[in-house]
């Protein structure tokens, strides 16, 4: 592959990677809760909470890149008033 499709793939799954932080944080953070949940016997109050927190803070994430990803493509745009 040479270097300019090499790019080009790397820049896709650059981009591609937002889904699979929306499930991976969720399910390892969900593993730490389950492991806290076993030790305290709280079942399910921490894998959820940890679940939760583990995908809200990927949306935000997600959210922020994209935003400032937009206001770069858009930062030398003809229809952007200065």
């Amino acid at each position: 592959m040479d270097d300019a499709r090499r790019g080009d793939f790397q820049k896709y799954l650059r981009r591609s990677t937002g889904s699979y932080e929306l499930v991976v944080s969720s399910v390892l953070l969900a593993l730490v809760g389950f492991g806290i949940d076993n030790l305290l016997g709280t079942l399910p109050w921490f894998t959820v909470a940890f679940a939760v927190f583990g995908f809200s803070g990927a949306s935000v994430r997600i959210y922020y890149g994209y935003k400032t990803e937009m206001e770069m493509h858009e930062a030398g745009a003809p229809w952007r008033t200065q």
